[in-house]
C-alpha cells in the first residue's frame, strides 16, 4: 500500500471511530430525556378515519 493509501485509511478510521466514541460519550453525559408528557391522546385533533387517507407529519 502507498503512503496515500495508509494515510487516507488511518484518516477514515480515525473519522468513524471517533464519531461511535463522541456519540457514546453523548449518550452517557445526557441519556434520554424522561420528562416529556404523557402521551396517547391527540387533542385538538380530528378522530382519524380507519378508511380514510393516512396522514404523516412530515
Amino acid at each position: 500500500m502507498s503512503s496515500a493509501a495508509v494515510a487516507l485509511l488511518v484518516v477514515s478510521l480515525v473519522v468513524v471511530w471517533g464519531g461511535l466514541a463522541v456519540s457514546i460519550v453523548a449518550l452517557v453525559r445526557r441519556p434520554e430525556r424522561a420528562d416529556y408528557p404523557e402521551g396517547g391522546g391527540h387533542e385538538g385533533r380530528p378522530a382519524a378515519r380507519p378508511d380514510g387517507p393516512v396522514e404523516h407529519d412530515t
